[in-house]
């Protein structure tokens, strides 16, 4: 007789080990989303600087000859040639409106408010911005992708070739009753009488008085920040930067091409602006 025992044992082994249940499978552990990194947002800057004009690179008589131009003041002689790149201006001084915009995108601060100032003033958003110091004039032409000219870009903008007094050429101001600039006589400031404005204009008013390249207010209106030094303040802590153009507060003399002033960098006044430049 044939022993089937094994065979029984062997199913019910079987059995047994079929009714075990399955092992669990864990699922993986649920991984934790990624923190998300912080991007600073990049500066908001102008895409486009419009409103400029090309000034084309070249030789030009810079400074004041006493014979030709004179007389000349100390701080602008001497007369020379000078070599210079091709670039690009503002057509206008920068105005309100304009460097309002620098201050909603949190770049530049505000300008003063007050007597004689633009800021804040109603109607004055095509006024130029004045009541700016040099590092504020500065912050918004770097802001926008350029710079402050220097004083021999300024002075090139404004005299071309041909050596000129004013930016329109030889004439006077007021010659032949035609007003080119806003402009004063001094400190009678006369000017309401003549041109009808008694401080500062709105930008490009004087269109009579356009430059060689089609600047217009580089004579009269307010003067303008450059990124030059003043020579004799150059080792001082807080340097000097040369202001170019007159304002409506100078006499005539004053609103030619080669004359100068200067002021510290941290200083503001209702008469003084900016334009910005740009490379070509």
């Amino acid at each position: 007789m044939v022993d089937n025992s094994w065979v029984y044992i062997s199913c019910l082994c079987l059995m047994l080990a079929c009714s075990k249940p399955a092992p669990k499978v864990q699922a993986p552990a649920k991984q934790a989303a990624p923190a998300k990194t912080a991007v600073a947002k990049p500066p908001v800057v102008a895409a486009v600087m419009e409103g400029m004009v090309k000034v084309p690179g070249g030789l030009f008589r810079f400074g004041c000859d006493d014979e030709l131009d004179g007389p000349c003041a100390q701080a602008e002689r001497p007369s020379r040639l000078v070599q210079v790149h091709g670039f690009k201006i503002d057509k206008t001084e920068v105005t309100v409106e304009a460097y309002k915009k620098c201050v909603d995108a949190e770049v530049c601060t505000r300008a003063v408010a007050g007597d004689e100032c633009n800021w804040g003033e109603s109607g004055r958003d095509n006024y130029p911005i004045n009541c700016v110091t040099w590092y504020q004039a500065d912050q918004y032409c770097r802001w926008v992708g350029g710079y402050l000219p220097s004083e021999v870009e300024w002075e090139r903008a404004a005299r071309g070739d041909d050596g000129r007094l004013y930016p329109w050429g030889n004439e006077a101001p007021d010659a032949d009753g035609i007003f080119r600039a806003n402009w004063g006589e001094g400190l009678a400031r006369q000017l309401w009488i003549r041109d009808k404005w008694e401080f500062d204009a709105p930008v490009g008013r004087f269109e009579v008085g356009a430059g060689p390249y089609g600047t217009l207010d580089q004579a009269g209106n307010v003067a303008e920040w450059t990124s030059t030094i003043a020579p004799d303040t150059q080792d001082d802590p807080n340097p000097e930067r040369i202001v170019k153009g007159g304002s409506f507060r100078e006499y005539a003399r004053r609103l030619r091409t080669y004359a100068k002033d200067s002021h510290g960098p941290h200083r503001f006044y209702s008469h003084v602006g900016f334009r910005c430049a740009a490379a070509k």
